[in-house]
Formats: structure tokens, sequence, C-alpha cells
């Protein structure tokens, strides 16, 4: 009875990978029976998102800067909202270990993911992403711990016992 089921099921014939961004794969699998694209799809989706290799900023340390609930005179963000910014950095990097990436701007104008002065295993697949806004004459300089690692990474599991002073821990979406 088994094997009839599984004789009778309609299986994917065609199966193709597309690429349209640096991020992003589309895979198409047709025909398959009715409701099993949406099982197949959040199946994979789980398994790649729990098991591939990524890079993260892991932790920042802002010049002048002694916790992430400050503020800096003249850029518009606070150390928060910056923070949040920074996560959203999308970052591929060949090779393990930590490495570091520094950013430092004057005002005024946008400090870009671009902007960020990276090593030469490191690339920024989304330089246009805003990290923070400085006004006239305001200066910044933010020196970024990179990573690799699979899956999430809280905050608190990127403090190291040893951090100095200032060095602010940064939740790590590596997938």
């Amino acid at each position: 009875m088994i094997q009839k089921n599984w004789q009778e099921l309609i299986k994917p014939n065609k199966i193709e990978f597309s690429s349209k961004k640096k991020t992003l794969t589309t895979l198409v699998a047709e025909p398959l029976e009715r409701g099993f694209g949406l099982t197949l799809g959040n199946a994979l989706r789980r398994v790649l998102l729990s098991s591939l290799r990524g890079a993260a900023v892991t932790a920042v340390q802002i010049d002048g800067v002694l916790h992430e609930f400050s503020s800096i005179a003249g850029v518009r963000e606070d150390v928060t909202d910056i923070v949040l910014n920074i996560k959203e950095i999308a970052i591929r990097m060949e090779g393990d270990g930590p490495k570091r990436m520094v950013v430092r701007k004057q005002g005024p104008g946008a400090v870009l993911a671009g902007d960020i002065q990276t090593v030469g295993d490191v690339e920024i697949l989304n330089p246009d992403h805003v990290i923070c806004t400085l006004d006239e004459g305001a200066e910044i300089r933010m020196e970024f711990t990179v990573d690799t690692g699979k899956g999430y990474v809280p905050a608190d599991r990127n403090r190291a016992e040893d951090a100095p002073i200032g060095l602010i821990p940064v939740d790590s979406l590596y997938s």
C-alpha cells in the first residue's frame, strides 16, 4: 500500500535555480502535488537558515561612547539606533576568525556601509545601507568586529569577559 502511494505522487521533473542578487536565490521545482510546495519550501528555508554559515558584525566600538544608551553630539541617531542599523549590514567573509573593520567620516551627510574600510577577504553586500547621519561639523569613528557563524547569536553571548569599556556587543544573524 505504501509503495502504491509513493508511485502515484506527482514528482518534480524540472528543478531550476536562479540568482538575481548576491543575497537571494530562487529555487523552482515543478510540478508538485497540491500543498507540497509550501511544505517543502518551509522545510528547506528552516534547514538553510539554521545550517548555513555566514558573517556578521559581533561588536562595535564608537569613539567617545561608553554604552549603547548614549548619544553622540552632531549625530541624528542615538547609539541604540546606530546598533540596530549595524545589525542590518550584509557581509561576505572568506576565512575564519574575527576581523576588524573601521569607518571614519565627517559631516554633513550619511555614513553608509560602503564607507567602511574592509580588509581583503571581507565584502559589504549592501553598501548603500545607512548606518547614521552626521550634521555639519560632526565626526564619527567606529571599529567593528566581524566573525563567521551559524544561525542567530544574541548580543550577550558576543560579549567577552575581558572586553574593554565601550565595546558594544551586537546580535548576530549569520544566515
